[in-house]
């Protein structure tokens, strides 16, 4: 049997039962302002169980060794057959190590095109033998400490995989005694249902591991958010839980995006600010995106680095879907498995609020890498051109961080970059809330991202 198939669940479950155990869920008590409503699109991908794609005798898998800051250092040469979860590259500074995501030969040490990045990065690329077979790890005890454990994390490859990228053992390593573990199962933008089929399908795994870090960590709290349209996903944690006897509490999080923007879900679930420039830690909690919680848990008891990840495939394709895919997989083949319809627009990687268009039709297949979306004229009108500023001021109230998001734009126009500052630009979390409202169809969130490249490379040495 395979490892996907030991994690499989029914696609759906007894209305009786969703009735008793979604209606005691604790709902989200504290209020965060802004935020807009979002048509979801859920329904294209999210009807059936993950899919494990493995790769085919001589497919090239192209290993990025970092997210383009900081690069892990090869530790293989060209020519040596390598198998799948086998160290390639060693962290060095803030990069984790890197692992064979397949077993075969390494071909070449160069740079490779990332889907969610607009650069290349330095690679590893390796031939498949189409075996996929694993490194033979001898079990060992899960860790028993703080440092153990994000010295674990660092040498498994684990970053978040929510989008940032962050390394978790960093963010292990500097936890300051939290009470909170805060685990993001919102998945506010349309399209994207990777976390909602790995929340249905293994919710056992899932709080095995958010018990073992809040024992470990000594946090006494534990609380899951999840968006009410995800009724299946809230009945397998709350079967988990009871099954497991844990104390993690299911909170119901307002349907409203970007809920599971940082700021906005510990407000949701805790009730506490996170400040522009605060780290949660400060405030005394811990949060991780529920992919990273499951891979973080993955290597504690099954010594398994992190070498897949799974990847939602939507939009204008004839197989929709969520695949759980090799690192350095290439985008075209999976567009192909997916059956790409010829008349799409383009590919977006990511959610359409926050992700970009494909930056290279070669680009692979990243720890950060969540969904492919095939663009349609249909599902992507054409944008209209953008006019004067009517001073609506919609763009302030959607903003969930409780910026001016015009004085933003206007400042950046002006290249005015001590109003940027003043007016905190580094605070916007991109989530393009206000370009989504603005009646005039300002680009705003390209703006501020455009903005914020040009204010580090004002302060870069």
């Amino acid at each position: 049997m395979s490892r996907l198939a030991l994690f499989s669940q029914p696609d759906s479950v007894p209305t009786s039962w969703l009735q008793r155990l979604i209606q005691p869920l604790q709902r989200a008590g504290y209020r965060w302002h802004g935020g807009i409503q979002l048509e979801g699109y859920k329904s294209l991908s999210n009807g059936s169980c993950i899919q494990r794609v493995s790769p085919t005798t001589g497919t090239l898998l192209s290993i990025p060794l970092g997210n383009g800051r900081h690069q892990a250092t090869p530790c293989v040469n060209i020519g040596q057959q390598v198998r799948k979860g086998e160290v390639i590259a060693r962290g060095q500074g803030h990069a984790p190590w890197v692992h064979a995501s397949t077993s075969g030969q390494v071909v070449a040490l160069q740079s490779a095109y990332v889907a969610d990045l607009q650069s290349a990065v330095p690679a590893i690329t390796i031939a498949a033998d189409g075996r996929d077979e694993w490194m033979d790890d001898q079990p060992l005890l899960p860790p028993q400490s703080a440092e153990a454990l994000a010295q674990l994390s660092w040498e498994k490859g684990i970053v978040g995989l929510g989008g940032a990228g962050f390394p978790t053992g960093i963010k292990i390593s500097g936890a300051r005694h939290p009470d909170m573990l805060l685990i993001n199962g919102a998945e506010c933008e349309p399209f994207i249902t990777c976390d909602d089929r790995l929340m249905r399908e293994r919710a056992s795994e899932i709080i095995r591991a958010a018990d073992y870090l809040a024992q470990t960590l000594s946090i006494t709290q534990i609380r899951v958010g999840v968006e009410p349209d995800k009724s299946e996903a809230m009945f397998a944690l709350k079967k988990a839980i009871s099954e497991a006897n844990s104390t993690t509490q299911v909170v119901c999080l307002p349907h409203r995006y970007p809920a599971g923007g940082q700021p906005m879900l510990i407000k949701s679930l805790s009730g506490r600010n996170l400040l522009p420039g605060m780290l949660p830690s400060e405030i005394g909690v811990m949060v991780l995106n529920v992919a990273t919680l499951y891979k973080l848990g993955q290597a504690v008891f099954h010594q398994e680095p992190l070498v897949s990840r799974i990847v939602t495939l939507t939009g204008h394709v004839g197989n929709p879907g969520n695949v759980e895919v090799p690192i350095g997989m290439p985008v075209a083949d999976l567009l192909k498995q997916a059956s790409l319809r010829e008349d799409h627009t383009g590919i977006h990687v990511g959610g359409p609020m926050m992700g970009r268009l494909l930056s290279h039709e070669s680009a692979v297949i990243s720890k950060t890498s969540s969904c492919l979306i095939a663009r349609s004229v249909e599902l992507f009108p054409r944008r209209p051109e953008p006019s004067s500023c009517i001073r609506c001021n919609r763009c302030t109230d959607a903003c969930p961080i409780g910026l001016q998001p015009l004085k933003l734009y206007e400042a950046n126009q002006r290249e005015d970059k001590k109003t940027l500052q003043q007016e905190q630009l580094t605070a916007c979390i991109e989530c393009g809330a206000c370009s989504e409202v603005c009646p005039s169809h300002l680009p705003l969130r390209d703006s501020f991202r455009d903005a914020k490249q040009m204010m580090s490379r004002s302060v870069a040495p």
